[in-house]
């Protein structure tokens, strides 16, 4: 029964394909109103435009076809076989003869017989074995797949969001060797054997020991991905490594229940924070009792690394009233000029863009360390002192 149906989709799919032909031929959608031949199908037929663009591109491709239209409208073969056939005789070079693409064409139909769409697909980039030699078919698939690779490169996207809820959604795609390499990282993570594995702090709550939805289980292997990423080999930004900090008290350290504070201003539980902070990848900003970073890096001409990431963590950005630039795109500046004896550490030190540092040595702005700690500036002439309060209240 299942393959009666089979046929009988396949033979209705050369029928739709044969009209996505004739209207695209006649310009039918032009004349419909429709913005294309994709556009009136999905209008005409209440289906997805992208699936009538598809449509009205594999008949296209299959117009070149003797074989593979034939085999269709017997329903020998289905549209996806039909589809990935044309595809993939497109892909021969251009000084193939008529034998040869005829003689690949029925290599392809005889291979669909026996081979899943994802294996037909990859057995179409060798294609040219049936008539080439092993040589002349190795730099072949090797051109397609790089053009491929470097496709795929260009193509790649990400989107992160924040949905409010302590989650974040994300969507986007990469190329095929990163996603095995993801999926096979991933797969580890979550494996059965894994399902021992559980949160010794019990501050976190219950944590199933294995979760029987395959996405949670994918879910919860990419949040532990994640937090073990080698943050030390990722590249730099603005002279410091891609490490997140997590600023808590002391107590909070050892036994407290006060929450933390990551480095983008999220508030993490008291647990969680202990948890991050013991990371390798996470640096701990530890708070003393007047609430300050306490000091850490060596008294150097410029700034250290550990330094700019307090400096960040206090300033959250370019200190200069009313900028918005973060702490990526900033300078690590001297209160007191380094050539008049000011001093390599956090009392003498703040961030700003590289705008406003040349504005406050331009125009001889004054500043401040404020009683909590904070850059305070003002012009020449003026009493009153300003703070940037955009990144820290």
């Amino acid at each position: 029964m299942s393959a009666e149906l089979a046929r009988a989709k396949a033979r209705i799919s050369a029928q739709e394909m044969a009209a996505a032909r004739a209207l695209e031929s006649a310009g039918t959608a032009r004349k419909a109103g429709a913005t294309s031949t994709g556009n009136l199908l999905a209008r005409d037929f209440g289906g997805d435009e992208a699936a009538g663009h598809r449509l009205v591109k594999t008949a296209a491709k299959l117009a070149k076809t003797t074989h593979t239209q034939d085999a269709l409208a017997r329903g020998e073969v289905t549209f996806e076989q039909s589809s990935v056939i044309a595809t993939g005789l497109d892909k021969l070079p251009g000084d193939v003869t008529e034998t040869q693409r005829d003689l690949a064409e029925r290599t392809l139909l005889k291979d669909a017989e026996r081979l899943t769409i994802r294996d037909l697909r990859r057995r179409t980039d060798r294609l040219m074995d049936v008539y080439a030699a092993k040589p002349d078919v190795d730099a072949h698939e090797n051109n397609l797949l790089i053009d491929r690779e470097q496709a795929a490169r260009r193509n790649a996207s990400f989107v992160m969001w924040d949905k409010k809820n302590g989650m974040h959604g994300f969507r986007g795609e990469v190329p095929e060797a990163e996603a095995v390499m993801l999926r096979t990282a991933l797969e580890a993570l979550a494996a059965p054997s894994r399902a021992h594995l559980t949160d010794p702090d019990a501050t976190l709550g219950p944590v199933p020991e294995d979760v029987g939805d395959p996405a949670h289980r994918m879910g919860r292997a990419f949040t532990d991905l994640c937090s073990h990423l080698p943050v030390e080999e990722l590249p730099s930004n603005g002279g410091v490594g891609a490490q997140v900090v997590v600023t808590l008290e002391h107590q909070t350290l050892i036994d407290g229940i006060a929450p933390a504070t990551l480095s983008d201003g999220t508030r993490l539980s008291a647990s969680q924070a202990r948890k991050l902070a013991c990371r390798v990848g996470i640096i701990p900003m530890v708070l003393d009792g007047t609430s300050l970073p306490t000091e850490y890096g060596q008294s150097k001409r410029y700034f250290t690394k550990h330094q700019r990431i307090a400096l960040a963590n206090r300033d959250g950005g370019c200190s200069f009233p009313t900028c918005d630039r973060p702490p990526e795109w900033t300078e690590a500046h001297h209160l007191t000029p380094y050539s008049v004896g000011g001093k390599t550490d956090l009392q003498d030190g703040t961030l700003l863009c590289t705008r406003h540092h040349h504005h406050v040595h331009d125009h001889h702005w004054e500043h401040r360390i404020a009683a909590d700690g904070h850059v305070e500036w003002r012009p020449p002439g003026s009493s009153a002192w300003q703070r940037n309060s955009r990144h820290r209240a």
